[in-house]
């Protein structure tokens, strides 16, 4: 994240008197649901708009946590008529587990800004809210990579599985600010949204080296010391074997060249970070201190 000012927690919700509160009821005419679509934003008005209009399918609330955006993307929310909660980026847990808070709803669905909800996925959603029994508590979400400059994702695209609806009751967002990683009390097994979402993950190459150097320098320095040994390996074996795991094994090779550079960044990204790791390890003592991005 870049420089966050240091303010407290706000809830517009209260000062929304006059705004348009344009919502999937009104312009789809969609009986609403009991889920809550939580969204973090961080300076996201190029893309937020596209999102907020494919969520509004569903006919749920939608909450966004946005971390103090310096752009218009608080504007453009207010403008759709969604409740914005101010509050200053603590971590990728820690912010979501605040917004699993904000929720109106128990069933939450995790959406991130540059991910977009497909007719079909919105529909097998609200079949599970509307048939009459209790939805699922744990629902996985596929995930379908779109490459930068890409309108849709390739044919036979791979999709990365992940718990995204599920019953706060039973699961909650742990405090890493690595990582989403829920919390689970029960045994349920989930069930799988087939239609998958679309995710816009970066806008161009610069912007995903980027990301990825943000989340090489968190993990290096937010992660515990590990054994030296293990991360001189990795060093050496991470670019090449990642880079392989994402262009043979998750089918990047369909993107054509977008593929083979998505892949190769990608596994640029995961080097960084072990890199990083090691350094921390080995050099601590004389690294010079890092501002907080």
């Amino acid at each position: 994240m870049t420089d966050v000012p240091d303010k407290q927690p706000f809830d517009d919700s209260a000062s929304m008197s006059g705004v348009n509160r344009t919502s999937a009821l009104t312009m789809l005419e969609l009986s609403p649901i009991a889920l809550s679509v939580l969204i973090r934003t961080l300076n996201e008005a190029d893309r937020i708009e596209a999102t907020l209009v494919a969520a509004e399918r569903l006919g749920a609330e939608i909450v966004v946590i946005d971390a103090c955006s310096a752009d218009k993307t608080v504007e453009i929310c207010r403008r759709r008529g969604v409740r914005v909660v101010t509050n200053p980026w603590p971590g990728f847990g820690p912010q979501r587990n605040f917004g699993e808070q904000q929720c109106a709803n128990d069933f939450i669905f995790s959406l991130d800004a540059d991910e977009i909800v497909t007719p079909e996925m919105a529909a097998e959603i609200r079949g599970h809210f509307t048939g009459g029994t209790t939805p699922p508590r744990l629902m996985i979400v596929r995930k379908a990579v779109v490459f930068p400059h890409r309108k849709a994702p390739t044919p036979w695209a791979f999709c990365h599985e992940q718990v995204l609806i599920y019953d706060r009751r039973v699961a909650t967002t742990g405090p890493n600010p690595n990582w989403d990683k829920l919390d689970i009390t029960v045994s349920d097994r989930p069930v799988t949204i087939r239609a998958p979402l679309w995710h816009y993950s970066f806008r161009d190459w610069h912007h995903m080296l980027a990301k990825a150097n943000f989340v090489a320098r968190l993990a290096a320095d937010t992660q515990p010391t590990r054994s030296r040994l293990p991360l001189v390996l990795r060093v050496i074996f991470e670019l090449p074997l990642t880079f392989l795991k994402f262009y043979i094994l998750r089918r990047y090779f369909l993107g054509g060249i977008d593929g083979f550079t998505t892949a190769m960044l990608t596994a640029v990204g995961r080097f960084a970070r072990v890199a990083m790791l090691l350094e921390r390890r080995d050099h601590t003592d004389t690294m010079s201190p890092r501002k907080q991005q």
